[in-house]
Formats: structure tokens, C-alpha cells, sequence
């Protein structure tokens, strides 16, 4: 798999270069969301790979990779929302965290069936954050 840096939690879009490259695969399309569970996530994933080595560069790929950036978007901004309040904060982030695309893969992947049916991309981009970046 071609290494794919995620860059979500510095608040920008995945970028890939040649995007627009790769023709679009014949597959049914989901629509990408952060509230989509690990194992639809993970299903389609396993999808787009069937096409080979240049997946990452196809457009549905490209909205995969644009819901993990919302999310990670979304939590760096309630992250800071709660510091502002004054409440304690459940990750520590420095300003240019990054999460690359086989760590996060591996860490869906590592989920058992029966949860990855019933946890979503969010919570689990949460859990990631937080193992990789807890708070001293």
C-alpha cells in the first residue's frame, strides 16, 4: 500500500497528489461520513484496494480520506473548544500532529467485527488520538 500521510489533525485535507489521475472504480459507491461505522469504512477500503496499488489515487478514495479529515478537523476543534472553557481535555496534541494512513488503518483494523459493526469513524479516531497523544 502506498503511504498516505493524514494529515486531518493539522486541519487540512488529505492531499494526494494525481488524484485526479486514476479512472473510477466500478464498485457500489457509500457516502463517506464520519458517523460511518469501521467495518463500512474498512469494506470499502478492501474495495478500492481490489483496483491495486494506485487506489489512493481514485476520487472515492479521495472522500474517504476527506471524512477522516473531518473528523479529525472536528475533534482539534472541540479539543480547543474545551481548553478555551477551561475543561480538561481528553488528548494533548502538538500543533503539527499527524497521523499516517497505516497507522489508522492498523487501528481499524484491529477492532473486532462485532464492534467495528457498531463504532463509528469518529469514536474511533477519537481512541486512536487519544492512545497516541494522552495528556501528561
Amino acid at each position: 500500500m502506498r503511504r498516505v500521510m493524514a494529515v486531518a489533525l493539522v486541519g487540512s485535507a488529505w492531499a494526494m497528489s494525481g488524484a485526479g489521475a486514476a479512472q473510477p472504480m466500478s464498485a457500489p459507491t457509500i457516502t463517506p461520513s464520519p458517523d460511518m461505522t469501521v467495518a463500512a469504512f474498512l469494506a470499502r477500503v478492501d474495495q478500492l484496494r481490489t483496483g491495486g496499488p494506485e487506489w489512493t489515487l481514485s476520487p472515492e478514495a479521495g472522500e474517504l480520506f476527506g471524512a477522516i479529515s473531518a473528523v479529525g478537523k472536528a475533534y482539534r476543534q472541540t479539543l480547543a473548544d474545551q481548553r478555551a472553557a477551561g475543561q480538561s481535555v481528553e488528548a494533548c496534541l502538538p500543533p503539527e500532529a499527524e497521523i499516517e494512513s497505516d497507522v489508522l488503518f492498523a487501528h481499524l483494523a484491529g477492532y473486532a467485527p462485532e464492534v467495528a459493526a457498531r463504532t463509528t469513524v469518529r469514536e474511533a479516531f477519537s481512541q486512536l488520538v487519544q492512545q497516541r497523544f494522552p495528556c501528561p
